[in-house]
């Protein structure tokens, strides 16, 4: 993929160079603009990906620009910068086409992540519009999984295992339905946000905003806040208005990952804006209506979870009206191969080097691994063999982890989903050599997440695991 090319508005012009420098040392094209008009001279001339605007300008405000560019430029994502408070613009730009938002002052941490969706929501945005018109040309409408199909969606997703194309099958037999609620369900690192992500950009709801939240990743005095939003001085801390995340989501799908963990007073609170469709902020009483799709993932049994209390039934049944689930890695072995070529492609093509070769005993010898992080310990595997190589060649000398260790589906393997979780969590640690954030990483949740899950499962990491 080529690098994104990217214009930045706003009228002073200390910010938009000091992003601008940024932007360039992340291999991005960048151009700057101090009033709309020379914005839109930019956009005219160049093929611009990414519109970053503030929404105080001279000539006209940022909402007028966005409205403008979305007219003109369709292909363009726009993110939006404001140094204000002002929540019913913020909404605005949402509602008007506005891929993200960024509160002044943000870092560059903050500008990273925002640049990183939005080329990811252009990536699938571009794939998805070859696979709907691949997919017209069919003569057997109901047929949606191909050799075609497969070849476009992101592959650190997909493979060439039958359980894969029947996952994507189901993923957009989903998206023809705008409003319906989703459960997906898979072991970390399997790729459930990439599936909430196709079903959201292949639905009706594609013009609007994809929100993802970790409801394990937000501290539970937060949660409500980030959720619905708060009004300055509605409690200790609240130096300013805050829009929360159905807000931000409005028309758009809101995806909640890890939500087994949600504490039971939220459940409520969510049920009941699932049930009215309205959002009341945090030390208001105004409600607000609010248009979003639901789409929940977790990687816990919430059955068991159902029968403990623990997790409300009557929001189990709102949020789980379709439900897909991921297998993990293990499980479909064939796809190990053109994900090792996958990634090996992908992290030269980042780090402009020479598409190395895979000794063939690295695939074989992967397929006896159990892989507890799925896809994305593959990706970090192969990375770091990448780095390790000698030769242009990957061999098993560059994997430090043991690949004849025992697969979990072996006949001696408790299928006890809570040991399993224990297990992952071990090995992770020990892969990571028991570095908390670097293992927090490799099993697709925060660091915080992680401390909780240790905790709970009282496991001792200080010398050894117990």
């Amino acid at each position: 993929m080529r690098s994104l090319h990217i214009l930045i508005l706003d009228d002073e012009k200390k910010i938009t160079e000091q992003i601008s420098n940024y932007l360039r040392k992340n291999n991005s094209i960048t151009y700057t603009a101090n009033t709309p008009s020379q914005a839109f001279g930019i956009l005219r001339e160049n093929p611009i990906d990414i519109l970053i605007t503030d929404i105080m300008l001279p000539e006209m405000n940022g909402l007028e620009v966005l409205k403008q560019a979305r007219k003109n430029f369709p292909e363009l994502e726009i993110i939006m910068i404001s140094g204000h408070g002002d929540m019913d613009t913020v909404i605005d730009a949402m509602r008007y086409g506005a891929v993200d938002y960024l509160r002044k002052p943000f870092g560059p941490l903050d500008i990273q992540l925002a640049i990183k969706r939005t080329g990811k929501y252009l990536q699938l945005q571009n794939t998805l519009k070859e696979t709907q018109d691949k997919l017209l040309k069919l003569e057997n409408q109901n047929s949606l999984i191909s050799r075609e199909l497969e070849n476009l969606i992101e592959k650190e997703f997909i493979g060439i295992s039958k359980a894969i194309r029947e996952v994507l099958d189901l993923a957009l037999k989903a998206a023809q339905d705008k409003d319906i609620s989703i459960m997906i369900s898979g072991e970390n690192g399997t790729g459930k946000e990439i599936v909430a992500r196709i079903i959201h950009y292949a639905s009706l709801r594609k013009d609007y905003p994809f929100y993802p939240v970790n409801s394990a990743a937000i501290p539970e005095t937060l949660l409500e806040s980030e959720f619905f939003g708060h009004i300055k001085g509605s409690f200790t801390g609240a130096d300013k208005n805050k829009l929360g995340c159905f807000a931000l989501a409005n028309g758009g799908t809101l995806f909640l990952d890890e939500i087994a963990d949600m504490p039971t007073n939220l459940q409520s609170k969510l049920l009941r804006v699932l049930e009215e469709k309205k959002i009341k902020q945090i030390g208001s009483n105004k409600e607000t209506k609010v248009d979003v799709r639901i789409i929940s993932a977790t990687n816990r049994n919430i059955d068991e979870l159902l029968r403990e209390g623990k997790f409300r039934l009557d929001l189990y049944h709102r949020i789980n009206t379709f439900q897909i689930e991921i297998p993990p890695l293990r499980e479909r072995t064939e796809d190990i191969q053109p994900l090792v070529q996958h990634f090996t492609r992908y992290f030269a093509r980042k780090k402009g080097l020479r598409i190395p070769k895979v000794d063939p005993e690295v695939t074989k010898r992967m397929t006896q691994y159990g892989f507890p992080g799925n896809v994305r310990e593959l990706k970090n595997m192969v990375e770091r063999a990448m780095i390790l190589s000698k030769n242009n060649m990957i061999t098993m000398q560059d994997f430090t982890l043991n690949l004849y260790s025992e697969r979990p589906d072996s006949a001696a393997a408790s299928f006890n989903l809570e040991q399993r979780e224990i297990d992952i969590i071990k090995q992770a640690l020990v892969h990571t050599e028991f570095n908390q954030t670097k293992a927090a990483k490799l099993l697709g949740i925060s660091k915080d997440a992680l401390f909780r899950r240790i905790k709970k499962y009282k496991l001792n990491i200080k010398k050894e695991i117990e």
